[in-house]
């Protein structure tokens, strides 16, 4: 039996055939797509074939085919200019140059006029040719990692631009031409040196998501109002100190991130974005929640930790679908009757002024993280081990000087902490819950025979 041997070049050609015959079903003998997959709008391989058209890898492979290029990916090849041989591909649709170290975009950008998705994030670009804007058919543009200090005002001719992705660059500002791209679903400009938005930035009708997160940003501009389409407005780590009236008109939004600002005050009216699921305005200097954050009935995740809060409003247990609360660091000294808050399963109330817990937090038959850390409570309610699915128990730091009998429930617990407290005495049965795994009774007042005595029951616990 003959022994077959194919050389290198030999491999390189029936690759080259199998990548061609991968392609050859869109297009027709002179390198045209066939009309019937085609998008009748743009002209180019419609949307629900793109995903199956070959990907090209290297500039060797795509050249020997140069019509039947759709999709080129040349990310990472060490690349440090753009590679004047993509203008040789009249159907390129995606182009993925990202983590090369590619510093300037060349003017003829104009002419991959089929070009949809083009990826140029991980780069050393410092600026953009304003001939992008004739790339009609652009649908996605990353340019996420680069040096980028402006943007050039024909960026707006991406009239059908979808996601536009520029995080982690050196823009110092966003040009007011921005919000003439009707078509934008996301925008994501975080970590950058951003000081405003444009005032215009609400005609944006079709905005879905913006992420506007490590900036420099001191107010919103009072247009955001008018982005009724938004689920996710991400804001963090800025420096506003204060919302415009008409963020309350965001009546369907579902998510909204504000943590690591300057906020003191919310506005009256904030209940009204009663579609909100997830709230974050941790780390922020608010004093008083408005008495309407109670008509947020959809509310699932809420952290309003580390502000100047010393009060609840009573109406947040209208919040029946919420998962998770933290109010940890703040000045509280009353909780609200939580017990109607059926679905709550984290709760972390850590570094407030709380004395007393309500008897209604027995009632949280769903939690499983309970953290009620540094505070100043003294005696836990007698029901409290109706919490039979609770996992997780923090009470360090308060003066609780004994344990209810009821906990003995408490079949599910994992990790109990209550170190740093007044305890004489701790309850043998837990040593019969196998899931325990953290225990920590440091900090207590054992006398050394009790120590002794609990070294015996729990091996393991931290004494």
């Amino acid at each position: 039996m003959k022994k077959i041997i194919l050389t290198s070049a030999m491999l390189c050609v029936a690759l080259l055939t199998c990548a061609s015959a991968q392609n050859d079903k869109w297009f027709d003998k002179n390198g045209k797509i066939l009309p019937q997959y085609l998008d009748e709008e743009t002209g180019l391989l419609a949307d629900e074939y793109l995903p199956d058209a070959h990907e090209f890898t290297s500039m060797e492979e795509a050249l020997a085919v140069p019509e039947r290029v759709i999709k080129l990916n040349l990310s990472g090849k060490g690349l440090t200019e753009f590679p004047p041989e993509v203008f040789m591909f009249p159907n390129l649709q995606v182009l993925d140059l990202q983590q090369n170290k590619i510093a300037e975009m060349p003017s003829r950008i104009s002419e991959l006029s089929s070009l949809q998705y083009l990826t140029l994030n991980n780069n050393e670009l410092s600026a953009i040719s304003p001939e992008i804007g004739a790339l009609k058919n652009l649908l996605m543009l990353d340019l996420e990692q680069n040096k980028l200090k402006t943007l050039p005002d024909e960026i707006a001719g991406l009239e059908n631009l979808l996601d536009l992705v520029l995080g982690e660059n050196d823009l110092e500002r966003l040009p007011k031409q921005i919000a003439g791209m009707s078509r934008l679903s996301n925008l994501a400009v975080s970590k950058n040196k951003l000081k405003a938005l444009p005032s215009d930035i609400g005609h944006l009708p079709e905005l879905q998501s913006i992420d506007i997160s490590d900036n420099e940003i001191a107010e919103l501009p009072a247009s955001v109002g008018n982005l009724q389409t938004l689920m996710i407005f991400d804001a963090h780590n800025n420096r506003i100190s204060a919302l415009p009236d008409e963020i309350c008109k965001l009546s369907q939004l579902p998510y909204l991130n504000l943590s690591n600002n300057g906020l003191k005050v919310l506005p009256k009216g904030f209940g009204k974005m009663s579609f909100l699921q997830m709230l974050d305005l941790s780390n922020n200097s608010i004093q008083v929640l408005p008495s309407s954050i109670g008509e947020m009935k959809m509310m699932q995740e809420f952290d309003v930790s580390q502000n100047k809060l010393s009060t609840l409003p009573k109406t947040i247990v209208n919040w029946t679908f919420v998962a998770n609360i933290s109010i940890a660091g703040n000045n509280i000294s009353k909780l609200p009757e939580f017990g109607m808050l059926q679905n709550l399963r984290e709760l972390n109330i850590d570094a407030n002024n709380i004395s007393t817990l309500p008897n209604s937090i027995s009632q949280l038959t769903s939690l499983e993280k309970f953290s009620a850390g540094s505070n100043r409570i003294e005696v836990l309610p007698a029901d409290f081990g109706k919490l039979e699915n609770l996992m997780s128990l923090n009470l360090e730091n308060n003066s609780i000087g004994d344990i209810p009998k009821s906990m003995q429930r408490l079949q599910q617990l994992q990790e109990l902490n209550i170190s740093k407290n007044a305890l004489t005495d701790f309850p043998p049965y837990f040593s019969g819950v196998s899931s325990l795994t953290l225990l920590d009774l440091s900090g207590n007042n054992f006398t050394e025979d009790k120590r002794n005595s609990l070294r015996s029951t729990y091996p393991n616990a931290k004494l």
